[in-house]
């Protein structure tokens, strides 16, 4: 699907988050029609996360914090801390992409 964020006017950026076509081309038009409504526009895969090393790593998020709105979420960067399992200790920076109005208030799906 195309990232909530990725449509004009969805938040005080200078371009909204970048979409692809289904062989991962970059799409010009910000408001091409997502995928999962019949149109041409995708999340890109290079929204993947990275390492950077073994204890940072970069990546992209859908957001749902509590006090705030898809206007103040969308682009954002927020440094998560993981504190349990076996990411405990470890950072990650997120952009956040997408809104996450299906998930928990203070909540981050990690695009994987």
């Amino acid at each position: 699907c195309k990232p909530s964020c990725a449509w004009s006017g969805k938040a005080s950026v200078s371009s909204p988050v970048r979409t692809c076509d289904a062989n991962n081309s970059p799409l010009s038009d910000v408001d091409a029609k997502s995928a999962c409504d019949g149109g041409v526009a995708y999340t890109c895969s290079n929204n993947a996360p990275w390492a950077v090393n073994d204890n940072l790593s970069y990546g992209f998020a859908a957001t749902a914090i509590n006090g705030g709105s898809e206007s103040s979420w969308c682009c954002a960067c927020y440094k998560l801390t993981f504190t349990s399992g076996p990411a405990a200790g470890k950072v990650m920076v997120v952009q956040s992409t997408n809104t996450g109005y299906d998930l928990s208030n203070n909540h981050f799906d990690i695009l994987m």
